[in-house]
């Protein structure tokens, strides 16, 4: 038995389809449960992880369980509730990519007749052939196949390794992982835990909140299974591309710098990216706008990988090739897409949305290295929303010694500084364990952070003394 799960960010949404679909129900033949909307008055439009994983429960009971998702953050909540399932439960669990509305009624459908999990998934997949066919359109070249990301195969081989990294797969060694995998002729799954990913998104690993000591293991299957395998036990030999034996220095600082610094601040306030959603006139535009600025922003990267490279070090060079990774993930530009074309947003919207959505998965992470990694994603949206409207990147500029002054600060704007007149960076918010702050204590920056409204008093031009032990600033 197959039974259904309809996951939207309303909640009435969620109650139209499942109406729809108990349409086509016949006596028990198919459960259908609903996760849909939180349970906020004021902002009712999203999704909770918690309450997924109670609509799976609740029809999981010897079945087999198609999870149906809107867009977005429903795919992530979705993902994030296999992670809390019971891994029995868990591995009966399937994501279904294909449109809710249709994808759901077709997959009612075909669990009504009794068919099995590959049966009902590539019906939900076809769902829209037949609307194509009414409007003459022509047929899809190749239909979509069920996700690989639940089972790599009953012929699968695996290997299991023990991660030594001390801060897990975050993003570089992820980065890494993607790379050293990529291009084999085999079939591919991530598993910790229970839980399953296609091991080709720097998101869905980093997302997969790999720490040091967890058992990771990947299941390959294919005519490259076997060379697969072996890269992925030399990655891991070799900790992911990590140097493990230089103990880490103290968060945000190097010991070299004095105890006090001393310059003129500079209150550095990100010029804001004017964002209102625009119905667009052509979809298909939009689309083309979006894919040139993610294209841009990824010169843009490699640009800034090279210069990290010059300036600093191969582990920092790694922090930026890491996020070139993870913007090249197509499923981002696949679910902004989306939202161009059933929501009707204009590209920057719809881009801020799909990237908001992921940021926010960041900082909810219980691990606090992982949950630091929101700035980067915040500083990718950021760039391409530059590319998307035009406009040039904006960089804190000073005529001697300086301290900035900031609520936060992206990774690839500390990167940039003039690390002769930049001496501190001061942060009403931020992380000791971001990127930004790994890059500081590189270039011999001061950074502090968390400093709240202990710097709301204070003014460009102010001369200042940034005390790095006692971790407070105040005016000469």
């Amino acid at each position: 038995m197959v039974n259904l799960v309809i996951v939207s960010h309303s909640a009435q949404l969620g109650a139209g389809v499942g109406e729809l679909a108990r349409q086509m129900l016949t006596a028990d033949s198919c459960k259908l449960a609903i996760a849909a909307g939180i349970d906020d008055p004021d902002n009712p439009i999203g999704t909770d992880p918690i309450k997924v994983m109670e609509a799976i429960e609740s029809v999981a009971e010897g079945a087999q369980v198609l999870v149906m998702m809107d867009m977005g953050s429903a795919l992530l909540s979705a993902e994030t509730a296999l992670e809390l399932l019971d891994p029995e439960i868990a591995s009966r669990v399937y994501l279904c990519a294909a449109p809710l509305v249709e994808g759901t009624l077709a997959a009612t459908v075909s669990a009504c007749s009794g068919a099995g999990i590959e049966k009902v998934m590539a019906d939900a997949m076809h769902a829209l052939e037949g609307k194509r066919v009414q409007l003459g359109l022509p047929p899809e070249n190749t239909p979509p196949s069920p996700p690989a990301a639940v089972s790599a195969g009953h012929d699968a081989q695996s290997l299991s390794v023990t991660i030594r990294n001390p801060n897990g797969l975050h993003v570089r060694p992820a980065a890494r992982l993607v790379a050293a995998l990529a291009g084999f002729n085999a079939k591919l799954v991530l598993e910790k835990e229970g839980k399953c990913i296609t091991p080709d998104s720097i998101t869905q690993i980093a997302l997969l909140q790999v720490r040091c000591h967890d058992k990771l293991r990947l299941l390959a299957s294919g005519p490259d299974a076997e060379a697969a395998l072996a890269a992925f036990k030399a990655l891991a030999e070799e900790s992911f591309g990590e140097q493990l034996d230089a103990p880490a220095p103290a968060c945000g600082e190097p010991q070299q710098l004095a105890r006090h610094i001393t310059g003129t601040a500079i209150i550095y306030t990100r010029p804001p990216v004017p964002l209102r959603p625009h119905p667009p006139a052509d979809s298909r535009e939009e689309q083309r706008r979006l894919k040139q600025a993610i294209g841009h922003s990824l010169d843009d990267l490699n640009r800034l990988t090279r210069l990290a490279e010059q300036k600093y070090s191969g582990e920092i060079a790694a922090i930026f090739a890491g996020h070139h990774t993870l913007l090249d993930d197509p499923d981002l530009y696949d679910a902004a897409c989306e939202l161009i074309v059933e929501k009707q947003y204009d590209a920057p919207w719809a881009w801020y949305q799909v990237m908001s959505d992921l940021s926010q998965q960041y900082r909810q992470i219980e691990d606090e290295y992982l949950q630091a990694r929101y700035i980067d994603i915040e500083d990718l949206l950021h760039r391409t929303l530059l590319h998307l409207q035009g406009t040039d990147e904006s960089l804190p500029q000073g005529s001697g010694p300086t301290i900035i002054i900031s609520d936060d600060i992206f990774p690839s704007t500390v990167l940039q500084l003039d690390t002769s007149l930049v001496k501190g960076i001061c942060l009403t918010q931020g992380s000791a364990l971001s990127h930004s702050a790994l890059i500081a204590r590189e270039a011999g920056i001061a950074f502090l952070c968390q400093q709240k409204e202990a710097l709301h008093t204070l003014h460009s031009g102010e001369v200042l003394t940034l005390d790095r032990v006692a971790e407070h600033i105040t005016h000469l």
